[in-house]
């Protein structure tokens, strides 16, 4: 015979914060990207590249000092060479932050975590806090060494920067944004999609085919598009000299972040209505 309970009018049943839920799984998500080989060796790459890219381009430059074109001297900026890496720092970033929601769709273990935490948004939001994160502090250091190698680079010929010149803390800062917000955009864009080879495949057409596409386009419409691309905008962020096919610093970022915000919107909204 079954017994029918009645609930006791004077028990609570405990119902944890927003605040208490979230800062739970920001920690399990930091467990999990720090528990993965393949972060660190990318986060190694992209440091690599960075610094690598940056001293190569730099030096090249300083070898055939002599050689240049009159063009070359009016526009030179030393940034422009220093931070040369940070495109293929970005692919990396990107790529890791792709893999940061599609692992977890292609291992089958984003049932567990949906079923830890109901609020899917709230789980992109802490893996999106948590990878932003990480990937801002290992860019700043990142930006900040290299800056100040390159620049000692230059200086053999007069031509280094100082990070006391105007605008030029607001460069190295905003490289490392770049990167930052770049990644943003990949753990949205792998949290729509779904799949790691589709959503790299996007990726990479965005930042690497579309330009080029762009720029074939008949003038001023080129030049006029391509400012607005996620790659000139972050380019925008890290220059010294304003190039006239480049927004200024703050116009870089805040196109930048809208780029950011409309993918996460997108797959906020992809989350709550697909499945697991």
């Amino acid at each position: 015979m079954s017994t029918l309970v009645t609930p006791r009018a004077d028990v609570v049943v405990w119902q944890p914060s927003w605040r208490t839920v979230f800062r739970a799984t920001v920690s399990s998500e930091w467990i999990k990207i720090r528990s993965v080989k393949s972060t660190m060796w990318t986060l190694a790459f992209g440091a690599a590249s960075t610094l690598g890219f940056g001293v190569l381009l730099t030096a090249l430059e300083v070898s055939r000092w002599t050689r240049r074109s009159v063009l070359e001297v009016t526009g030179f900026d030393p940034m422009l060479y220093s931070f040369a890496g940070l495109n293929v720092a970005q692919l990396a970033f990107g790529v890791l932050g792709v893999l940061v929601m599609t692992s977890e769709y292609s291992s089958k273990t984003i049932r567990m975590t949906f079923a830890a935490t109901p609020q899917r948004r709230l789980v992109l939001m802490a893996k999106v806090s948590t990878f932003s994160a990480l990937i801002g502090v290992v860019s700043i250091v990142m930006c900040i060494t290299t800056f100040f190698i390159c620049q000692a680079i230059l200086a053999s010929k007069g031509a280094g920067l100082s990070i006391g010149q105007s605008g030029v803390a607001l460069a190295v800062i905003g490289g490392a944004v770049h990167l930052m917000l770049v990644g943003i955009i990949a753990v949205g864009l792998g949290a729509a999609m779904r799949r790691t080879a589709g959503a790299i495949a996007v990726l990479f057409t965005v930042l690497l085919i579309v330009p080029g596409l762009v720029s074939l386009l008949p003038s001023p419409w080129n030049d006029d598009i391509t400012r607005y691309l996620p790659n000139s905008a972050g380019a925008a962020m890290s220059a010294v000299v304003r190039f006239p096919n480049l927004l200024s610093p703050w116009a870089g970022f805040g196109v930048l972040a809208l780029y950011a915000l409309a993918m996460l919107l997108f797959a906020s909204v992809v989350l709550v209505r697909s499945d697991a």
